[in-house]
């Protein structure tokens, strides 16, 4: 197995600027090239999602930049996923996530579920205007 510093870094650097398309193709090349699955979650994606969510804290960055990036990183994930479970690699944890009976936006909760995915949380969204029946059933 080789260095793969650089690769990790470009795809971190291609989520923080949110380029959907182009993570994809450098995550699939990471794998065909020998990287480990885990390492390009964590070494990859989580630190570019570290580094958005360091630049949000710190207003460097707005909602927008980090949506994008959150678009990015579902679009990597969903692509590293079967690797990832080829290799036994496991979520973090499960959590669930909706917004209340009533209320019917969706951009906070989809940030929240981002982030939380890009910390190796397994995420399952049961979207807006969602029953406290239905959340307590889920769990």
């Amino acid at each position: 197995m080789g260095d793969f510093s650089n690769t990790f870094n470009e795809i971190s650097d291609l989520l923080q600027r949110g380029k959907a398309k182009d993570i994809v193709v450098a995550v699939d090349k990471a794998l065909a090239d020998g990287a480990a699955p885990a390492d390009i979650l964590e070494k990859g994606l989580i630190s570019g999602m570290n580094i958005i969510g360091g630049k949000f804290k710190n207003g460097e960055i707005f909602v927008p930049e980090v949506l994008v990036a959150a678009r990015a990183m579902n679009h990597a994930s969903a692509a590293l996923k079967p690797a990832l479970a080829q290799a036994g690699v496991k979520a973090a944890g499960k959590a669930i996530i909706c917004t209340v009976k009533g209320d019917l936006h969706d951009i906070g909760k989809n940030l929240v579920k981002m982030m939380i995915e890009g910390k190796g949380v397994e995420v399952e969204d049961l979207g807006v205007d969602c029953s406290c029946d239905k959340s307590v059933e889920t769990v």
